[in-house]
């Protein structure tokens, strides 16, 4: 919705700030583009900026009786040995 909105907002500026259309040459039509496509490259880029990490406040959390001090979570298949991610761990649980 956000980039929506910025898109919506850049092009009205570039129609209003356009000479009217008797005036208009190649040039300020490059302009107009090249700032509606800066706008476009911007947005795309914030989106790839955003955090992509895992969340694990809505994973469920086990913990194995064979292995004491390892806790792990379910749907990522990551065991966890006080608080450092464990491969031994994770392969005994999961394999």
């Amino acid at each position: 919705m956000r980039r929506l909105s910025l898109i919506l907002a850049t092009a009205l500026v570039a129609t209003t700030a356009s000479p009217p259309p008797a005036m208009a040459d190649k040039k300020s039509d490059a302009v107009v583009a090249g700032a509606i496509l800066g706008a476009l490259i911007a947005g795309a880029a914030a989106k790839n900026r955003d955090n992509h990490r895992y969340n694990y406040a809505t994973d469920k959390v086990f913990y194995p009786a064979d292995l004491p001090g390892v806790m792990c979570y379910t749907r990522a298949r990551q065991c966890y040995f006080r608080g450092h991610y464990s491969a031994s761990a994770t392969r005994d649980v999961f394999q």
